[in-house]
């Protein structure tokens, strides 16, 4: 299968965005503001796609990237996190 059967236009593109989009502010989930992202990063870099839905698609996926970033917890774990045993963090009894 060649690249060209894989391409989709903007408007199925941006479909899947919004569902995503939707399912993330629905439900808070990270991967489905990522897949949107992703999906409109695709839009905004379309040179066949219309100017204005390239502006906005960016937009969206300038704002989707703030918000995974202010999300994203701190890299170090807590010292609270360490001092339990793995078996204890789970709730198993070790």
């Amino acid at each position: 299968m060649n690249d060209a059967n894989l391409e989709q236009p903007p408007a199925r593109m941006v479909a899947g965005a919004l569902a995503h989009l939707a399912r993330h502010m629905e439900t808070g989930c990270p991967r489905a503001a990522y897949l949107a992202a992703m999906l409109l990063d695709q839009v905004a870099n379309d040179t066949e796609a219309d100017d204005h839905l390239r502006t906005h698609a960016r937009e969206l996926v300038e704002i989707l990237e703030r918000d995974e970033a202010r999300e994203k917890p701190s890299e170090a774990p807590s010292a609270a996190v360490h001092a339990t045993p793995p078996g204890d963090r789970l709730g198993l009894a070790l």
